[in-house]
Order: structure tokens, then sequence, then C-alpha cells
């Protein structure tokens, strides 16, 4: 089959190539494990890397996330997909990099979620097979291909919800849902700040906190990118144009307090927004778009606190409950028409490489989903 695979580090357009590699098949997957940069499994799996120094670079990362799993269990909570779109996110370009928070072995198909058909499943997942059905996909076999490999969680697709707006569900929706409701605790009549609030993540808390009845602030980067915010629930949209994010945010809504900041973006917008709490306010760290940098340690002096947010990290029992708590929540939340996914461009798979420039570039908004079968 063709993908897109990435077998060293740079800027997606200059590293995404469409090449020939083998299908995943259930045998391969028997006995592998998981572990936080994806399967645990050979890198001559999709081929050797470029050159003779980075793959016994990839030997060594792989022999240690061995070691590192050889207790646990092989991982049993897998379905094979026929992909039909694939979501597109700031993971594909920051692992392409090299910058992702956790080291993804070379080589790997990019793409995190997919929407297919079930193929072939593990006797717990049997019944899904023959099934439309939404998944978060791990590398090396990322969404970005005809087949790829389903992993927790794993949700039939409702009724009602189309193909292209489920490939930009299950990750907006469970991370936002995860990092604003679970860790952050918005309640009702707090007042929230939502960085990067256009993004795939941002626009999912925007929506989410406003159904919990806060009072929402979306902070966006550029004037065009304002409707959008509003559209998803935001009193107020605010406009950095590349400055200091709290004099922006103070521009528009004065010493109201600022009880939450739900931050995808660290870098120094995240130190800056840190500063419109009040105290006890709570920064839920929650991404990286815009770098990883030191934390100032004299933050308690603010009597802060820093919430970090990432869907990892729990016992697999723990993520189930977690993953079928959200996905309730969030579902009954879109029936009643108090969130939507936020799909907003389909692009065709020879595209891959220019839509992950414009991601990088943040020229997009919401989230952009590939076709894959024409």
């Amino acid at each position: 089959m063709q993908a897109w695979i990435v077998r060293r580090d740079g800027e997606p357009a200059d590293v995404l190539a469409l090449e020939d590699v083998p299908e995943p098949r259930a045998e391969g997957l028997a006995g592998l494990k998981l572990d936080l940069a994806g399967w645990i499994t050979e890198p001559a799996s999709l081929g050797a890397a470029l050159d003779a120094d980075a793959e016994a670079a990839e030997r060594a990362r792989y022999a240690q996330r061995a070691a590192a799993a050889s207790g646990r269990p092989p991982y049993e909570d897998w379905v094979l997909l026929r992909v039909h779109v694939a979501a597109l996110a700031l993971p594909d370009v920051t692992m392409a990099r090299g910058t992702y928070p956790v080291r993804v072995g070379r080589p790997y198909v990019s793409g995190q979620e997919a929407v297919g058909e079930v193929i072939d499943a593990p006797p717990g997942k049997a019944d899904l097979v023959g099934r439309r059905v939404v998944a978060v996909t791990m590398q090396p076999w990322g969404s970005l291909a005809p087949v790829s490999v389903g992993v927790g969680p794993v949700f039939e697709v409702p009724e009602g919800m189309s193909d292209a707006d489920a490939a930009g569900f299950v990750i907006p929706a469970h991370t936002g849902y995860h990092a604003a409701i679970r860790r952050g605790k918005v309640s009702a009549g707090e007042t929230v700040v939502v960085l990067g609030a256009a993004g795939g993540l941002g626009s999912a808390m925007v929506q989410l906190a406003t159904a919990r009845g806060a009072h929402v602030i979306g902070v966006v980067g550029t004037d065009d990118k304002v409707a959008h915010v509003r559209a998803l629930g935001a009193e107020t949209a605010v406009v950095h144009h590349g400055g200091d994010v709290a004099a922006a945010v103070r521009a528009e809504i004065g010493v109201a307090p600022v009880h939450v900041v739900l931050d995808p973006v660290q870098g120094e917008m995240g130190a800056s927004a840190r500063t419109l709490l009040a105290p006890d306010g709570r920064w839920v760290v929650c991404g990286h778009a815009g770098g990883l940098r030191p934390i100032d340690p004299h933050f308690y002096m603010a009597n802060h606190t820093i919430v970090g947010a990432t869907l990892g990290g729990y016992s697999r029992d723990v993520m189930r409950a977690m993953e079928t708590e959200a996905q309730d929540a969030v579902i009954a939340w879109w029936r009643e028409g108090q969130f939507r996914p936020v799909t907003t461009e389909i692009v065709p798979f020879a595209a891959v490489p220019d839509a992950c420039t414009a991601l990088a570039e943040r020229r997009t908004r919401g989230r952009v989903v590939v076709q894959i079968d024409n």
C-alpha cells in the first residue's frame, strides 16, 4: 500500500514521502506492546532508516523501549482499519521535526486519528468487524495509509455524524474533556481563557468550557479566526497579533479575574497568559504548539496551580473508564447541540505535505482531514 512515511527529522514538506510499505496484519501484531511513542516493534517493519548511523540509533532506541516494557503484557485492544478519512494535527508536524515530547522511532507512517471499517480484530473486539468506527492510531502504523491499526479508544461513529466530522472528533473531544473538565475542573460562572482557541484542541475546549457554563475568552493570532471562535460559544475573542497575550486579554476584559487558562500552546504565550490568573487559579498545560520551555519556579508565590493534562500514563483499565466517560459526555452534548466536531477542511491524499505546512504555519482552523479512500 502507499502511505505517507517519515524516515528522518525535518519539516513535513521535506521529510514526508509517499512510499509503498507493507500493510499491517493481525499476525504481525501478536505479542506486541505499546508505550507513549507507539508500538514497540522492530524498525525494519517498514524498511530501513536512511543511513547506517540512523539505523543503529533506531535499533538502540527499540532495545531500550523493549527492555522498559518487558514486564507488561502484550497490547490486545486494537482493530485493523480500512481507512476512509484521517485527521491531521500538530503532532504530525512536531513528530516529523523530532520536537514531539516523546521520540517516535523512524521510520513511521504519520497520522493519529482515523475513521474506517474494521477488517480484523482480536477476540475481545471481534464484534466491531465490519462496522464504521473512529479510532486513535499510533506509530509506526499511523492513519495516513489505506490500512492502519486503531487502538483504544475505538468507538462506533454515531448515526448522523459524517466520516469527515468523525475523523476530527475523538482526539480533540477526549483531550479537551480531559484538560477542561477532568483535570481543569472548569465550572459554571468561572472565567476561562483558551489559548490557540481556533485550533483543533482549542476549538473543542471552547465548546466544552461553554457547555459547563463558563465565561470563555478565546485567544487567536489573526483577525480571520475571530468569527470561528465566537461561533463555538466564546463570549470574547482576543487577537494577540503576535504580541503580549496578557496585555491583549486585559485590554478586552479589564481587571476581571481569570480562574482558568487552558493552554495547548505553552512557549512565551503560555508564560504570559499565566499572569492573568487570580489567586487559586489553574493553568492547565495540555499541549506544546509554541514549544516547551522551563517553568519559572517562583510561580508558587502567586498561589497558582499548574495542572498537567495528557491522555497517557494511566493503567489500561483506568484509560478505558476515562474514554467511556468522555465519549458519553461529549456525545450527549453533541446530541443536544452544545458540541460539534470542528472539521473545517477536507484535502486529498496527495495534499498531505502542503496541509501539514499550513498547520505548522498556523494557517488552519479547527481540524483538517484527509480523504484516504477515493
